[in-house]
């Protein structure tokens, strides 16, 4: 029973994110996974059941991996599924230790703690595949994100989940499962009445927007595999093609009258060392901007610094991911870098302070690849001209599914500091695997909700969208990801109050996250001293 409920759990878990997507899921993985704790006599049986059925599921979740580093992807894969073990172990403890916790609080302050934990925390965290991002698409419900960000929609709705886990357990477990504590079913009750008080009082958006800019998103297909080995012929052809795709889509706009404020690409599609240095890239894309009188947001590297020595060898001082933004009034041009490097991705967490040992795990793991990026030093929020400028916030790549990185972007000591976000990205990582793209897309929705601002995503092999303050998809450039394509599209500009998320931030997260903690070391301490029951508040 407690290995077939563990399966039903991952299955659901599974099936609840892209592909195929099916949300309402989220309400109903965390059931089966409360029941197995529940009946499970030993803690190793249960920690052995979700773990292995855990496995399967981010085996299949994360294969895109594979294709970039095996080794990486079999030890991710086993992490995740510890964690997931382990999940179950706290779960366990505190609903059938001598806390005796109701599920309805039990149950969303152990997920949410320990999404919290691997999403912020452990190796500078992954905040993919949250308990609550599918729920994004329940509007009444993702629009506590204003007040808690993902993690109090998140935690209401495994309230709800862990009073139906409640119900079952007194009505059809009732003779196999223990008994919860007296005086502690009432919490999960209390719980769900305030996630609904609150949602009556959030609403959605409030705050003004002026439709009044409109954005040229162009979408490339480069493959990952070609990008790796991308010759400087071949680049030379791929960026004549992305500016042909970029031209015709301005002439198209002017035959009819519509006006561009600003064309962005895709993150580190002109391979350039930078504009600060030159090259026949950054030439050609100034040629366009003086042709049309249209800025244009750029994703490049940049390399400050460069020297070279009498035998030819080129080494620059600092190599940054970045974004510009090239005005007709000509250089220098406003810069963005990259200030969190991905994890595994552009850096080692914990690892990078040794590079020698880097140096071994990246040729046994990744061969081919380097870890020679900076992190930015400071945000910069270039601003679009006009009659009312407009403060861009660019995070770039993994940036946009850091709450805590797109928040300092955004709001400032409180106060509104940039008025749009873009994020540009190379998703051609994933390869074939279009739920992997879905996915980065369905994270970023919760960034427009949180901040209440617009943000317009453009993505190298998509999905390339625009998405609402309320976490709603405006506009696609293509249909389906994997094409190249542009779409001219409107956003608006939201002045109006910082919503509490501005101020608080991943508080609630982290809050969820010590308590589940303390609970933990209570019960241990509990355990310990006694083998009386211990007063449940």
């Amino acid at each position: 029973m407690v290995f077939a409920l563990a399966v039903l759990h991952s299955a659901c878990f599974l099936l609840a994110y892209p592909d195929p997507g099916i949300w309402w899921l989220a309400f109903i993985a965390p059931i089966p996974l409360a029941l197995a704790c529940l009946l499970a006599v030993r803690a190793r049986v249960v920690f052995a059941a979700v773990t292995v059925s855990q496995l399967v599921v981010w085996a299949i979740i994360q294969g895109w991996m594979r294709d970039v580093t095996l080794p990486g992807y079999l030890a991710f894969v086993v992490y995740l599924s510890l964690l997931g073990g382990l999940e179950a172990l706290f779960l366990r403890a505190l609903v059938r230790g001598r806390l005796r916790l109701s599920l309805g609080i039990a149950l969303p302050l152990v997920l949410v703690g320990m999404d919290w934990l691997r999403g912020y925390v452990l190796f500078d965290g992954y905040p993919w595949y949250l308990r609550g991002q599918p729920l994004i698409e329940f509007q009444a419900l993702a629009e506590l994100a204003r007040l808690g960000g993902v993690w109090l929609p998140t935690f209401v709705a495994l309230a709800a989940s862990g009073l139906v886990a409640e119900f079952l357990r007194r009505s059809v477990l009732g003779r196999v499962a223990p008994k919860i504590a007296p005086g502690v079913r009432i919490h999960g009750m209390l719980v769900l009445l305030f996630g609904a008080g609150t949602i009556l009082l959030t609403g959605t958006s409030s705050g003004k927007a002026d439709e009044s800019r409109s954005v040229l998103m162009v979408q490339t297909n480069l493959s990952t595999s070609n990008k790796i080995a991308w010759t400087y012929e071949q680049q030379q052809v791929d960026v004549r093609g992305f500016i042909e795709l970029t031209t015709d889509a301005l002439d198209a706009a002017m035959e009819v009258g519509e006006t561009v404020d600003l064309v962005v690409w895709p993150e580190t599609m002109l391979p350039s060392v930078g504009f600060e240095r030159g090259d026949i890239f950054t030439r050609a894309i100034e040629d366009v901007v003086a042709r049309y009188q249209v800025p244009m947001l750029i994703g490049s590297g940049s390399y400050l610094g460069i020297s070279s020595d009498g035998n030819g060898e080129v080494t620059w001082e600092e190599h940054y991911n970045s974004a510009y933004l090239v005005g007709p009034s000509g250089p220098p041009y406003p810069r963005v870098d990259k200030i969190f490097l991905t994890p595994f991705g552009e850096t080692m967490p914990y690892i990078s302070s040794w590079p020698w040992l880097e140096e071994r795990m990246l040729a046994f793991g990744a061969g081919g690849m380097s870890f020679d990026l900076d992190a930015g030093n400071s945000i910069v929020r270039p601003e679009l001209p006009g009659e009312t400028p407009v403060r861009i916030a660019v995070p770039i790549c993994f940036e946009d599914t850091m709450a805590t990185v797109v928040r300092r972007m955004v709001w400032r000591d409180g106060e509104r500091a940039a008025d749009l976000l873009v994020n540009i990205s190379n998703d051609g990582w994933f390869g074939d695997d279009d739920a992997g793209r879905r996915m980065h897309t369905l994270c970023a929705r919760w960034r427009s909700i949180e901040n209440d601002v617009w943000l317009v995503r453009v993505a190298n092999t998509g999905e390339s969208v625009v998405i609402d303050p309320n976490g709603r998809i405006r506009e696609r450039v293509t249909p389906e990801p994997r094409s190249a394509g542009t779409r001219l599209v409107r956003i608006g500009v939201v002045t109006g109050d910082a919503p509490a998320h501005a101020l608080l931030g991943n508080l609630f997260g982290m809050g969820c996250g010590v308590a589940m903690f303390m609970a933990l070391m209570v019960e241990w301490g509990c355990r310990r001293r006694s083998e009386a029951p211990c007063a449940s508040a």
